[in-house]
């Protein structure tokens, strides 16, 4: 029987300005995906939630206000989507020091996630970031071959990258950040 892979699905939740909600919803995030019943390594979901805990809790600490969180699937990957109310600059990667309380959340998302970026929005801003499934064919074409994406937006960003574990050519992660 050939491999198909599971029909585009997305769900969203609200989750509020109280931090103590951040674990909740990373729970939450858990639970959507696996009852998609998607191809993901137990470790892939592992990272999802992990990933997923940074974003919103980067939204609900440094907004003081809730987020709306979007978690799609693809076909390939997995993109969490988390949208707050504050615009201005958005959110880049920057160096924490070692005695830094904090500051560490988008090194991890960077590190850890496939693709991850930011965009303005009507309302604010939302920080996004994806995980993928190891699928059968895990070499992707070149950087080369990014193309803009219109069912995440039209983000410009590079194929899909399969997780650890699967042979896949160097630089293939990226960030994007739309202005």
């Amino acid at each position: 029987m050939p491999f198909r892979t599971p029909a585009p699905k997305s769900s969203s939740l609200r989750v509020p300005s109280d931090v103590g909600a951040v674990p909740s919803a990373r729970r939450r995030v858990v639970a959507i995906v696996r009852d998609w019943g998607l191809p993901l390594a137990d470790d892939t979901v592992e990272t999802l939630e992990l990933l997923a805990g940074e974003v919103i809790s980067n939204a609900v600490v440094h907004t003081r206000e809730g987020c709306q969180v979007t978690v799609s699937w693809d076909g390939a990957r997995v993109r969490l989507e988390a949208e707050d109310t504050e615009g201005g600059l958005l959110p880049q990667w920057a160096s924490a020091d070692l005695n830094e309380e904090s500051g560490r959340g988008l090194q991890l998302v960077d590190g850890l996630a496939q693709a991850w970026g930011s965009r303005p929005t009507t309302g604010g801003k939302a920080v996004w970031f994806e995980v993928a499934s190891c699928s059968p064919s895990p070499y992707r074409p070149s950087p080369a071959a990014c193309k803009s994406d219109s069912s995440f937006g039209g983000a410009q960003r590079p194929p899909t990258v399969a997780e650890p574990g699967c042979v896949v050519p160097s630089g293939f992660r990226a960030h994007v950040t739309a202005t």
